[in-house]
This record gives C-alpha cells, sequence and structure tokens, in this order.
C-alpha cells in the first residue's frame, strides 16, 4: 500500500494525465481504505474544474523562464 503522500503525487499526476496505469491502480486501492485522500482527490478534481471554467491563463515555459532571468538580473 502507498502512503498518503505518494497518493497525493499520484493524485496530483493523475490530473495532468501524467499518472501511469500501475500508479492509478495504486491511487484507486489506496483511496479505497483512505477516506482522507479520497476526500483529497475529490476536492483536487473540483477546484481543476474551477481553473478550467475560468478560462484562466498561465505563464509558458519560455516565459517563466524569462522571468527567471530577469528576477536573478535584478537581484
Amino acid at each position: 500500500m502507498i502512503s498518503c503522500d505518494e497518493a497525493a503525487l499520484i493524485c496530483n499526476k493523475s490530473q495532468y494525465q501524467e499518472a501511469s496505469l500501475p500508479e492509478k491502480l495504486k491511487l484507486r486501492l489506496h483511496m479505497l481504505f483512505c477516506s482522507t485522500c479520497s476526500s483529497f482527490s475529490k476536492r483536487n478534481k473540483q477546484l481543476s474544474k474551477l481553473f478550467n471554467r475560468a478560462g484562466l491563463h498561465f505563464l509558458s515555459d519560455s516565459a517563466k523562464e524569462q522571468l527567471r532571468k530577469r528576477i536573478q538580473n535584478e537581484l
């Protein structure tokens, strides 16, 4: 059985379709016995849906890197 920390990590990966099938199965099994992680997963899905519906836009990886460089130069 995986730990709750591992379950949270897999849950987050699963939200972005980055979790493997074995990880998803481990998560499902864990959530059968852990109501805390099951609740976390439900809230995580709801939060993702809210962000998607809000139409929020995030910086691209290249834009993030440019900002990091600008901040480093300012320091």
